[in-house]
Parts: C-alpha cells; sequence; structure tokens
C-alpha cells in the first residue's frame, strides 16, 4: 500500500511567505496587482519591485492606502500614480 502523508503535509502548509506584518501587507498589492497584469496579458511583477516601489510608506498606513485604492475605479492606475515616479 502507498503512503502519500508526506505529499498531504506539504500540501496543507499556508502558501503565503510573508514573515512580517509588512511583508502580509505587500502581498496583498502583490497579489492584486499581478493579477490584473495578467489579466491584460502582461508578466507578472517580482514582490521586490513592489516592495522597493512603496519603500516610502510607512508600514502603519499600508493598511489605509491598500483601502484608497480597493474604492477606487482602477486599484493598479492609481497605484502606479502614486508609487512611480513622474516624468516632469
Amino acid at each position: 500500500m502507498l503512503n502519500f502523508s508526506h505529499i498531504q503535509a506539504r500540501i496543507e502548509q499556508p502558501t503565503t511567505k510573508a514573515n512580517s506584518e509588512r511583508a502580509e501587507l505587500l502581498e496583498r498589492f502583490v497579489t492584486r496587482l499581478n493579477n490584473s497584469r495578467v489579466a491584460g496579458g502582461y508578466k507578472p511583477l517580482g514582490a521586490k519591485f513592489y516592495a522597493m516601489k512603496m519603500s516610502h510608506i510607512e508600514t502603519e498606513e499600508l493598511h489605509a492606502f491598500f483601502k484608497k485604492l480597493d474604492s477606487a475605479r482602477n486599484f493598479s492606475s492609481l497605484w502606479y500614480y502614486y508609487c512611480c515616479p513622474k516624468k516632469k
């Protein structure tokens, strides 16, 4: 009889790689932004890219920032407006 308990244990582990409060909050942004990129036919970007772009936002403010973007008509567009530098 085959025993697949080692596979079952691997499946039940959480899928998140977040190891801090900031990482958990950034993971929400990464998931939401990459879903819209994939839907648009673009390659998803890494968490490092998003973390670097949002480094100027304090950890305590990330939750409010996510809610602000979530209530907007276009989450991704507003994120790029606030987090990516503008050309002058």
